[in-house]
């Protein structure tokens, strides 16, 4: 399992989302920034994790179930999607980079890059 790396911090945590509280930008293809991991827990229910190759490709190359009580480790400039696989899914993300990364922007569009191609 991918594991982030012990000096790292803490920048930024997302709220807790459900099912009907998930962002379009969340929803969309997007990556982490350079060197920005995330952990995504999930509290209920399911959520589907999907890898893309790139950030135009058609199909993901991978999907992940990640079920109550789990968490998923995300890697810097993965394109990826992230989706609730049952109504009452409950979950969020925190991001963690080098102590030296400064990120730009506010709130998911800090550690987040997306694409512009609308949901899938």
């Amino acid at each position: 399992m991918i594991s982030i790396p012990e000096n790292y911090i803490h920048k930024y945590a997302s709220t807790f989302w459900s099912h009907d509280s998930l962002p379009e930008l969340v929803l969309g293809i997007h990556a982490s920034k350079p060197g920005v991991y995330g952990s995504l827990s999930v509290m209920q229910g399911a959520v589907s994790y999907q890898v893309f190759s790139a950030a135009d490709a058609p199909m993901p190359d991978s999907e992940t179930r990640i079920e109550a009580g789990a968490f998923w480790v995300m890697t810097p400039d993965q394109w990826q999607r992230i989706a609730p696989l049952t109504e009452d899914s409950y979950f969020m993300i925190d991001f963690f980079a080098d102590p030296e990364v400064k990120l730009q922007g506010f709130g998911l569009n800090k550690v987040l890059n997306v694409v512009e191609r609308g949901i899938e």
